[in-house]
């Protein structure tokens, strides 16, 4: 204050031109500082002298932007599959570091040579295997597959968009979303395929498997499984008129040292179809119940964004999350897990491969974080479908992230 009235105005005259010229000169000093507190930096940093100090990983005068580094090609990096288990699409995938030293992805594969536009009826959840966090990463086994009669539970349809933590006992926790449907089948694409992924929900939901998607918890004591599925769904759609109460999916979670378990999740609403929201629903253990947020409202992101990423910096006590918005990416925040604020999305379909070459993907979705034994941000995975990449069929990226 007393510099900028030495320098420039003097704070005792109360003539309106020295008023407007102090009242400049001040927002000009807290534009040129950056910051006045640990807020004005996103959660991604910490406010240093008026100077945003950016943590690992983040980028950005607010530290508002992550900072990737070159991604690795389908084959050299992320997973790549050429009809290993009979198919060539997957899509995303979470990757926990095992007992074994190694590192453990589990992704979305549509088997029997569909592609993703069959992820209602054909999706599992496979697991595969890389001695390096960046990969390639070599299939290993289905994790979770489909079951038989489907209609008999009420996840033997699909599987999809799986993640994974680990409890504080060891105990791998894999997240998903379930769904089953009357009459629907796995479909064969080498004779035939059928895109499921565009349908809406009519006035026979029973018989649509994108109305009843659930999120389903399936837990093992080794990376490879046997997984004990959950009989029932942990988070099943809301009540009538609630934001959640067509469906519910796309879960991404904090499990805390004490067992409890942040979640937060994708839905749609009967009322309000076209938008995708996303919310909060918090257990007391991983094993459930787990309930949602009160109150029950969705986030305030655009409603084209979606596929939550997230996960807890310990250094500066900070929830992060990555979405996609089509093409763009939107960073979001928080401190509770709760209240979230985010920082204006940025484009990321255009590619830089570690060769130096380049591609615009068409999607780039499904970001999940990889982060190390110091809880650093380390890689990011997506789901990506590219113009050239994989003879254009969806694959899963995986890129660095720079200090």
């Amino acid at each position: 204050k007393a510099t900028v009235s030495v320098l420039y105005c003097d704070l005792s005259l109360k003539t309106p031109t020295n008023k407007m010229r102090c009242l400049l000169l001040a927002c000009l000093a807290v534009w040129c500082m950056g910051c006045n507190t640990n807020d004005d930096c996103n959660g991604g940093g910490l406010c240093v002298q008026g100077t945003c100090k950016c943590d690992f990983g983040f980028k950005g005068a607010a530290c508002e932007q992550v900072n990737f580094g070159a991604s690795y090609k389908c084959g050299e990096g992320g997973l790549c599959l050429s009809y290993q288990f009979n198919t060539t699409s997957t899509w995303g995938g979470g990757v926990a570091k095992g007992d074994d030293g190694k590192y453990h992805m589990y992704g979305a594969m549509m088997n029997n040579n569909c592609t993703l536009g069959t992820w209602l009826s054909n999706s599992q959840v496979l697991h595969s295997v890389s001695d390096t966090v960046h990969g390639p990463y070599t299939p290993h086994d289905v994790s979770l597959g489909q079951l038989h009669p489907s209609t008999a539970t009420w996840d033997g349809l699909t599987e999809h968009n799986p993640i994974i933590a680990r409890a504080p006992n060891g105990t791998y926790l894999l997240y998903y979303m379930g769904s089953t449907a009357t009459g629907a089948v796995s479909q064969n694409c080498t004779i035939d395929e059928k895109d499921l992924g565009s349908n809406t929900c009519s006035s026979n939901p029973a018989s649509q498997p994108v109305c009843n998607q659930q999120i389903g918890l399936a837990t093992s004591n080794s990376p490879n499984g046997p997984w004990e599925r959950s009989k029932t769904p942990i988070l099943s759609p809301g009540p009538a008129g609630a934001w959640d109460d067509q469906f519910v999916t796309n879960p991404t979670v904090h499990v805390f040292p004490n067992s409890s378990v942040l979640m937060v999740y994708k839905a749609r609403s009967k009322e309000n179809y076209n938008a995708m929201l996303t919310g909060v629903a918090f257990a007391e253990h991983w094993s459930g119940p787990y309930i949602r947020a009160s109150p029950s409202v969705p986030f305030q992101v655009p409603s084209e964004c979606e596929d939550s990423g997230m996960y807890y910096s310990e250094a500066q006590k900070t929830f992060r999350i990555l979405m996609h918005c089509g093409c763009n990416y939107l960073y979001l925040w928080s401190k509770d897990g709760y209240n979230w604020k985010s920082t204006p999305q940025v484009p990321w379909c255009d590619i830089t491969y570690t060769d130096g070459t380049t591609e615009t993907l068409r999607r780039r979705e499904r970001p999940q974080w990889i982060v190390d034994g110091t809880g650093k941000p380390i890689f990011l995975t997506n789901g990506v479908e590219g113009t050239t990449s994989h003879g254009g069929m969806t694959w899963t990226m995986a890129t660095p992230i720079n200090p």
